[in-house]
């Protein structure tokens, strides 16, 4: 009886360690689909079933009505993309790439075929219709391509946020200028145009796009990351004459880094240019404090 009874707690022991590696294939399945899935994609079989029910039970999958099923930990983006048959795309693509927003959307943007029916209106959404666009596969990655995700960036929304955006994705050579505009066609193009236009890979943050977008809207001349001898790249030189450095905390808060911002300034004055630092805080608040301090510079305020 002992013997027996050692092997039938041997055997249990066995069938819940084959129950959590089912319950781990669940999840790791549902991850390859981006966090979010059909029940039918992750469980093809009576013993997949069960670990399905398994994960649910143990919170480490959700069910969310028909036939979905998605991983707590997953995008709400992606979740409602995958239920909808759509893409992710827009604002919402910028946490996937390490992209700054100047502030979160209030909902997920998705992107759907023209003229495709919604299976579910009454999600939190914001679906953008796409002329000659294929909607990806239940398989597929959930995220438009990203020059097309930018593309809707550039006609959805202002002016600066756009910008910071497509700067940050320029600068990090994820797409080209030109991929982005071969997907700027019909309605809102020629804005979107202009904007694009505006971009630069030279920007290195956001408050530095804020500051050249308020300079260039003064009617100044604006050159994004110039290389000046024994001085090296400056955020942004205006009017050939007025160095304006955007000073991020985390890039100015050592003192090895503040020595070297001061001799930097030191050199600047002796050769005649103008230095100008704002903080974080300054440009995020009001850009155009970057536009106020470079008049009086010029001696046009």
């Amino acid at each position: 009886m002992r013997c027996i009874h050692r092997q039938g707690s041997g055997c249990r022991a066995v069938r819940r360690a084959r129950a959590t590696v089912c319950r781990v294939d669940v999840v790791d399945r549902l991850w390859t689909y981006g966090g979010a899935g059909k029940r039918s994609q992750v469980a093809r079989s009576r013993p997949e079933q069960r670990a399905v029910a398994a994960a649910v039970a143990a919170g480490e999958v959700r069910e969310l009505g028909g036939g979905w099923l998605a991983v707590p930990q997953a995008e709400p983006s992606v979740v409602i993309a995958r239920c909808l048959g759509a893409a992710v795309t827009c604002v919402s693509i910028a946490p996937f790439y390490d992209l700054p927003v100047l502030s979160d959307p209030d909902r997920p943007h998705v992107s759907l075929p023209r003229g495709r029916g919604m299976r579910e209106a009454r999600l939190p959404v914001r679906v953008h219709r796409e002329s000659g666009w294929t909607a990806p596969p239940p398989t597929g990655s959930p995220l438009a391509p990203l020059a097309d995700a930018l593309a809707r960036v550039l006609r959805c929304r202002p002016v600066e946020e756009a910008v910071v955006v497509v700067d940050a994705a320029l600068r990090k050579h994820l797409v080209t200028r030109q991929e982005v505009r071969r997907t700027l066609v019909g309605p809102g193009s020629p804005a979107a145009l202009a904007t694009l236009e505006r971009c630069s890979p030279r920007s290195r943050s956001a408050i530095e796009s804020l500051a050249r977008l308020a300079l260039e809207d003064a009617g100044l001349e604006v050159s994004p990351g110039v290389d000046i001898d024994e001085v090296g790249e400056v955020d942004l030189l205006v009017e050939g004459r007025v160095v304006v450095e955007c000073d991020g905390f985390a890039y100015h808060s050592g003192r090895k880094a503040y020595r070297e911002d001061r001799r930097r300034d030191r050199v600047l004055v002796a050769k005649g240019y103008l230095p100008l630092r704002f903080t974080w805080e300054d440009i995020m608040n009001d850009p155009t404090v970057v536009v106020t301090g470079v008049l009086r510079a010029l001696g046009r305020a």
